[in-house]
């Protein structure tokens, strides 16, 4: 096992905002660690947070997408069956793969761009890194938010999975994918060939338009976006043994939307936010804006 923590994700590129969510994950957590490994969806994207972000002097990897698609390759797999392009969000889970099958790695911080500490009594998420505890954080409004691959990955495994997933989450607890503590043994299943397209055979690589052209909406929509946050939380929960929610009053994921009246302030009493949507609160660019200004 490796003595640093991964962490991984696709992200747009590395400037102004990346800048900031590096910087606060290592001065949060001073004594640990971490090795980034990221998919940038503009590998070739430079300005001047780049340089600033070189000046970190991180453990940082970087991937862009053709690469992880030369990975895949080597299952000769079919990419225009198999069009990552049209389900983004499949490099969040081809890096965990191959961080589990070539760089070896048993755990992983799965860490998005949006997230915010918006609290320095962080000791919980501290005890589960140092730990190598895998753990989730839940969203209250949205017990269905990791449950679209629920029916596919009983198929797999020929069986229904709810009780095993009750042994960690008895509450069956929707938990976000942007901040998880991830075991990367639930890749081992994935990691031959027939275990690498059992793994695919999961996933609709359909995209977000249907036949006729238009676009996906409501419920077709949602399961088509929220699949590999069901991959990670509901596999993540199936194979660690010590799968923690962390406390529910400090920590939940609420909806972060400027149009409707009271969210933001819900959201915020969480000591992790994550602004997630297609439209960013205008909150969340305050806040980066005010921290990188005091440096």
């Amino acid at each position: 096992m490796k003595n640093n923590i991964a962490v991984a994700r696709l992200w747009h590129k590395l400037g102004k905002y990346e800048y900031f969510c590096l910087k606060q994950l290592i001065e949060t957590f001073p004594n640990i660690q971490f090795d980034f490994h990221i998919v940038l969806d503009q590998a070739d994207y430079q300005d001047e947070w780049t340089v600033k972000i070189n000046n970190l002097n991180l453990n940082l990897k970087t991937y862009s997408k053709e690469f992880m698609q030369s990975y895949a390759k080597m299952y000769d797999i079919d990419l225009q069956q198999f069009d990552f392009n049209k389900f983004i969000h499949f490099y969040h889970i081809l890096i965990g793969h191959y961080l589990r099958r070539v760089e070896m790695y048993d755990y992983m911080l799965t860490y998005e761009y949006d997230i915010i500490f918006n609290s320095k009594e962080l000791q919980e998420v501290e005890t589960c890194l140092n730990d190598r505890i895998s753990f989730g954080i839940y969203e209250p409004d949205n017990t269905n938010c990791d449950k679209a691959l629920f029916t596919q990955i009983c198929q797999i495994y020929q069986a229904d999975i709810t009780s095993l997933l009750k042994n960690n989450n008895f509450n069956l607890y929707g938990c976000n994918a942007g901040f998880q503590g991830i075991s990367l043994k639930l890749f081992d299943e994935f990691l031959s060939k027939s275990g690498f397209d059992m793994m695919l055979s999961i996933f609709d690589f359909g995209g977000i338009y249907k036949e006729d052209g238009t676009e996906k909406w409501g419920w077709e929509r949602t399961v088509f976006d929220t699949q590999e946050q069901s991959f990670y939380s509901l596999m993540n929960q199936l194979y660690s043994v010590n799968f923690k929610i962390l406390n529910t009053d400090n920590y939940f994921f609420a909806p972060c939307w400027d149009d409707f009246d009271g969210y933001i302030d819900r959201a915020m009493k969480s000591n992790i936010v994550h602004f997630t949507g297609h439209v960013k609160s205008i909150k969340m660019f305050d806040i980066i804006e005010k921290s990188l200004q005091n440096g």
